[in-house]
């Protein structure tokens, strides 16, 4: 039956939204190196814009729907008996597993007070309801032959399949308890303060943006396999080095270096904390732990240009560096209290080219230095074409 209710759900956001005219947006095309190299991608998110009148004159206000599906690899990072982390202990079994998954967020914004550019909204104030659909698989690479009869969560003995965690409360992985398929609901609000001029090839000042999600487990449709409260802290900071334009009446530049600093901080409490809300994004699989405090940074130099009888077709080579620190108490670990501090650390190259802001050609190549989860250093690539709208 809440299977049944959440397709009815999903079908009635599909309806209503083809009923009347939107605006269609893609943001992001992701990939995993896992799959094909990274050649093809692997995941998309996009947006839905109801048309709507702007409450406030000349401040954006906007009613949207956005969706956010693929497949993704995931990592089993704590044991699921215990919640204990798997990197400080020992353990025989592979950790790679995939994912399906489906997050909408069904959102209503609205801008204040104005900027240096016109038509952008200095503070802009949102709430959102949040839904997310998840189904765990074994990796791909599974059952291929002889040397691949292990997996997370099924093993042979004597020839006959047979579950790796048959009694296991999932206490280290709320999200993978039963047939390893969970849908969540939550509820989201938050602030964005952006006084960032961002011309893509030209980037100065500074962005902040704040938000607070609640899933508790008595949320409609949902499982019952979450339980938390995030509050996700972000500062951008962006200064343009260098440009060099191609004529004084030009806006095309022949190249132009730009230093960005995105810092994260985030806060998580609850009992029941799902894989896609732990931790911080770290380039590579060197997640930060699942704590209660995660602070990240990610420090880049990008040089573009030159951009070719268009704004928005030019190559891009940017170097990364990831820093990440995961400091508390460990969650997921049921009545068992754990304190650490750990950190993660990774650096790279991603060389990109745009071709009039839809078509992206991309190689990128990094090194992770300190894992948490992993037993060492590992250097990692990927590459492809990604199509956006």
């Amino acid at each position: 039956m809440r299977k049944l209710c959440v397709f009815l759900l999903l079908m009635l956001f599909s309806f209503s939204l083809y009923a009347i005219g939107f605006g269609y947006h893609v943001f992001e095309v992701r990939t995993e190196p896992e799959f094909s190299e990274g050649v093809f991608p692997t995941s998309v998110m996009y947006q839905f814009n109801f048309p709507m009148p702007d409450f406030i004159d000349g401040r954006r206000t906007v009613l949207a729907f956005r969706l956010d599906n693929g497949l993704m690899y995931r990592y089993l990072r704590q044991h699921p008996d215990d919640g204990s982390i798997l990197a400080r202990s020992s353990y025989t079994f592979p950790r790679e597993y995939t994912v399906l998954f489906d997050e909408f967020n069904l959102f209503f914004a609205q801008g204040f007070g104005q900027t240096r550019e016109e038509e952008k909204d200095f503070f802009t104030a949102f709430l959102s309801i949040d839904g997310r659909f998840e189904n765990a698989y074994e990796r791909l690479f599974w059952l291929t032959g002889p040397g691949e009869m292990e997996g997370v969560f099924n093993t042979f003995e004597d020839g006959i399949k047979t579950d790796r965690f048959p009694s296991s409360s999932w206490i280290g992985a709320p999200e993978l308890s039963g047939s390893r398929s969970m849908f969540q609901t939550s509820v989201t609000t938050g602030f964005i303060l952006d006084w960032l001029d961002d011309e893509v090839t030209r980037r100065d000042g500074v962005r902040f943006g704040s938000y607070l999600r609640l899933s508790p487990e008595w949320m409609p449709l949902s499982t019952g396999s979450a339980s938390f409260l995030v509050s996700w802290n972000e500062l951008e900071l962006s200064k343009t080095l260098y440009t060099a334009q191609q004529s004084r009446r030009s806006e095309l530049s022949w190249f132009s270096v730009v230093l960005d600093d995105k810092i994260t901080y985030r806060y998580i409490y609850g009992d029941k904390v799902p894989a896609y809300i732990q931790g911080g994004d770290i380039w590579g699989r060197g997640d930060v732990p699942n704590t209660a405090h995660v602070i990240t940074n990610r420090l880049s130099l990008s040089i573009y240009g030159p951009q070719i009888n268009s704004r928005d077709s030019y190559p891009t080579i940017t170097f990364f560096w990831d820093f990440g620190v995961g400091l508390g108490r460990v969650l997921n670990r049921g009545s068992v209290t754990e304190n650490i501090a750990e950190t993660v650390g990774s650096y790279g190259i991603k060389a990109e080219f745009l071709v009039f802001g839809i078509i992206e050609l991309y190689y990128e190549i990094g090194c992770s230095y300190d894992g948490a989860f992993s037993e060492g250093s590992y250097v990692e690539q990927k590459f492809g074409v990604t199509v956006g709208i």
